[in-house]
C-alpha cells in the first residue's frame, strides 16, 4: 500500500467514527458504546490490511543446493614435430629454417567425412601460416621474427573445412650458418662503407676549405697563419714567402721545385744587433755595389734550375736579415728569368 492509499483509509475511518458519534448523540446511545464503535471503526481497517498483506506475502522456500555444472572433457590432442622446413624470407636468396611442434585435435562434429591424415592437415595449416609470416621478414631480423611467430602460431586455428583445430609450440626460426655469416659480413661492410664515406666527405670539405678559403690568395693565407699562431706578427712576416708559394701551388699557378737542402727555419736578427748595410761598401775598390756583386756571384756559381734554387735560398736569407729590396731584386732577376728559360731548355 502506498502513501496515497493509506491516506484514503485514514479519511474513511475518521468519517465513519464521526458518523457513529452523530448517531449516538441523535438516539441517546450510552457513551461506552459510542467509544467502542469509534475505536472499532478506526482499528478495523488496519487489521484487515495487515491480514491481507500476510495472505499475499509469498511463502519463502528454503534454497535448494545447486549442483555444479559438469565441464565437458577437453578433446584429446595429438602432436607432430616439424624440423628444418625451408621458408622463403623477404630476400629471395635467403631462406629460413622452421622447426617446432604442431599440436592438433579433431573437431567432434565436423561436417563431411573425416580427413585421412588429420596430422598432415594440421602441419600444412601451420606451415602455411608460418610461410605467409616469414615471407615479409628480412634475413637479419630472424631473432625478432621468431618471437613474433611464436605468439602468432600459439593461437588455435581451424582449417577451412572445419575438420581440425591446430596450433604450434617450441617454434624455432633460424638461418643456415653460411647465410648468417654472409649477413654479418654484409652488415660490417655497410658499416665500413658508411664510415669511409663520411671520412671522404670530411676530407673533401677540408680540402675545399683550404683551397677556396685559406689559400685563396696570399692575404687570406697570412690571416689564417696569424689566427693559428696567436697573433705572432714577426713569425707571420717570415712566413710570407712560404705562404705565397703555397697559395700558388694550391691553385696550380706555379709549382715550385722540391728543395731538400733548404733550411727549415731561419732565425731572426737578435735584438740590439743591426743588419749589415751591403750598399755602403765596395769589394776590392771595383766601384761595384753589394747588390751587383750578389747578382754576379749567383750568375757565376750556378745556372738553370740550380741557379733558381740558389737564388730562392739566398733571397730568404737576405729577407731574414732585413734586406727585403735586395731579396726581391734577386727573385725578380733569377727566379722569374729561369722559369721563362725552362720550357726552352726542355723543348730542346
Amino acid at each position: 500500500m502506498n502513501r496515497e492509499q493509506r491516506g484514503v483509509v485514514q479519511a474513511v475511518s475518521v468519517i465513519a467514527a464521526l458518523l457513529w458519534v452523530g448517531l449516538g448523540l441523535r438516539f441517546g446511545w450510552p457513551v461506552w458504546l459510542c467509544i467502542a464503535l469509534v475505536i472499532a471503526t478506526i482499528v478495523a481497517p488496519w487489521l484487515v490490511i495487515w491480514r491481507y498483506r500476510r495472505w499475499r506475502a509469498p511463502k519463502r522456500v528454503p534454497p535448494q543446493p545447486v549442483e555444479p555444472a559438469q565441464r565437458p572433457e577437453p578433446p584429446r590432442t595429438n602432436e607432430r614435430s616439424v624440423s628444418g622446413v625451408s621458408l622463403r624470407s623477404a630476400h629471395p636468396d635467403y631462406r629460413f629454417l622452421f622447426s617446432g611442434k604442431v599440436i592438433w585435435y579433431a573437431q567432434p562434429n565436423a561436417p563431411g567425412l573425416p580427413h585421412a591424415d588429420p596430422g598432415g592437415l594440421a602441419v600444412d595449416l601451420i606451415l602455411a601460416q608460418a610461410a605467409q609470416f616469414v615471407a615479409e621478414v628480412a634475413p637479419d631480423e630472424g631473432e625478432l621474427a621468431r618471437h613474433r611467430l611464436t605468439a602468432a602460431l600459439g593461437a588455435q586455428r581451424s582449417d577451412p573445412a572445419g575438420q581440425i583445430s591446430a596450433w604450434a609450440s617450441e617454434v624455432r626460426l633460424e638461418l643456415p650458418e653460411a647465410d648468417a655469416e654472409r649477413i654479418r659480413r654484409l652488415v660490417d661492410a655497410r658499416k665500413d662503407a658508411e664510415l669511409w664515406e663520411r671520412a671522404r666527405d670530411h676530407e673533401r670539405e677540408k680540402r675545399a676549405y683550404l683551397a677556396d678559403d685559406v689559400l685563396k690568395n696570399p692575404g687570406s693565407a697570412l690571416v689564417w697563419w696569424l689566427a693559428r699562431g696567436d697573433g705572432d706578427v714577426d713569425e707571420a712576416v717570415r712566413q710570407i714567402g712560404n705562404l705565397r708559394r703555397l697559395t700558388a701551388a694550391a691553385h696550380d699557378t706555379r709549382i715550385p721545385d722540391p728543395d731538400f737542402n733548404a733550411p727549415h727555419w731561419i732565425g731572426p736578427v737578435p735584438n740590439g744587433m743591426h743588419s749589415f748595410l751591403l750598399e755602403e761598401f765596395e769589394f776590392n775598390g771595383s766601384g761595384m755595389g753589394a747588390s751587383q756583386h750578389v747578382l754576379a756571384a749567383i750568375e757565376g756559381l750556378a745556372a738553370g734550375e740550380e741557379r733558381a734554387a740558389l737564388s730562392r735560398r739566398l733571397a730568404e736569407v737576405l729577407a731574414a736579415h732585413g734586406h727585403h729590396e735586395l731579396a726581391e731584386l734577386v727573385r725578380d732577376r733569377f727566379d722569374a728569368s729561369d722559369r721563362q728559360q725552362l720550357p726552352d731548355s726542355e723543348a730542346s
